[in-house]
């Protein structure tokens, strides 16, 4: 498996994990490590790349989408 795929994979393996009020903490960890791993959101899936566009919408850093 490569470090994307690996990535995504425990992203959403967490989620399902987690209490819904945590989900934005592991958005914003998962955000971070995969900007740090691959310097842009280029190559997420669309549902991972919604979650992600959500958060930084509700954090003031884009428009909402």
């Amino acid at each position: 498996m490569d470090k994307r795929a690996s990535l995504i994979q425990a992203l959403q393996t967490e989620m399902k994990r987690v209490a819904l009020g945590t989900y934005p903490a592991c958005i914003d960890s998962f955000a971070r490590l995969w900007d740090y791993e691959f310097g842009s959101f280029d190559q997420l899936p669309p549902e991972i790349e919604r979650l992600v566009a959500h958060r930084a919408a509700e954090l003031g850093w884009m428009d909402d989408v």
